[in-house]
C-alpha cells in the first residue's frame, strides 16, 4: 500500500465524504479502550483517533503501528504533547513482531482491514490472534453492505465501489470487496460481545474476544 501519497488529504477527503460519522464510530467503544492498560493500534493512520483516547484520559502504554511513514508523522504531529506513552512503529502489520513483553488488553483495527483482499486478511486475524490473550478484546471498525434490501443498500454498495475504484489507484490497497467481518471472525472462534452501527448498519464497530 502508498498511503504517503494521500496522507495529507485523506481527513479532508473523509469529511467530505462521511462527515464526523467515521470517527463517531472509531470512539464508539472508547470505554473499553479507556480500561485497557496496553494498547496495539493497527493502521490507525492520521491519529484522529489517537488523539482523542488521549484526550480521554488515555494512560495505557500505546503502540501504534502504520505502514505509512506520513501518516505515522501525522499522528505524532497531531498528538505532540500528550504521547509520552506512545511509540510509533512504521511496519507492515505482516512484518511486524510484537515486543514478548508487550501484552494488548485491547487491539484497535479502525477502517484497516478493508484495503487488503481475503487472503491477505486471514494472514492479518492469524497474526492478531496469536498476540490475543484470554482476556484480549479486539475492537474493529469498518465498513459493511447493509442486510436489509433497499435504497441505503444501493447507496452503500455504490459508495463502496467508488471507495475501492479510488484506493486502488491512489493508495494501491489490494482489495477488491468489503472484508466479511461478521463471517470471518466467527470462523477464527471468536465471539461478538458488542456492535454498534451507524447509517443503517452501514458503519460498523464490533468488539470480539477468543
Amino acid at each position: 500500500m502508498r498511503f504517503d501519497r494521500i496522507a495529507r488529504y485523506y481527513g479532508w477527503i473523509e469529511s467530505i465524504v462521511f462527515g464526523e460519522d467515521l470517527q463517531r464510530i472509531r470512539c464508539s467503544h472508547m470505554e473499553t479502550f479507556l480500561e485497557a492498560e496496553s494498547i496495539l493500534l493497527l493502521g490507525d493512520g492520521n491519529g484522529r483517533f489517537l488523539k482523542a483516547l488521549l484526550d480521554s484520559g488515555c494512560s495505557a502504554k500505546i503502540i501504534c503501528v502504520d505502514s505509512s511513514q506520513r501518516m505515522l508523522n501525522l499522528a505524532e504531529s497531531l498528538t505532540k504533547g500528550s504521547e509520552c506513552n506512545v511509540h510509533f512503529v512504521f511496519s507492515k502489520i505482516e512484518d511486524y513482531n510484537l515486543p514478548d513483553s508487550f501484552i494488548p488488553d485491547v487491539i484497535g483495527s479502525h477502517f484497516f482491514l478493508d484495503c487488503f483482499n481475503e487472503d491477505e486478511i486471514l494472514v492479518i486475524l492469524d497474526r492478531i490472534s496469536g498476540w490475543c490473550k484470554e482476556h484480549t478484546k479486539l475492537i474493529i471498525s469498518d465498513f459493511a453492505i447493509p442486510e436489509k434490501k433497499g435504497s441505503t443498500r444501493v447507496i452503500a454498495r455504490l459508495l463502496v465501489w467508488q471507495m475501492i475504484v479510488f484506493f486502488r489507484i491512489f493508495a494501491g490497497i489490494s482489495a477488491y470487496e468489503l472484508p466479511k467481518i461478521s463471517q470471518l471472525l466467527p470462523e477464527m472462534s471468536y465471539k461478538c460481545i458488542k456492535k454498534e452501527t451507524l447509517r443503517n448498519g452501514f458503519i460498523c464497530s464490533w468488539v470480539w474476544q477468543l
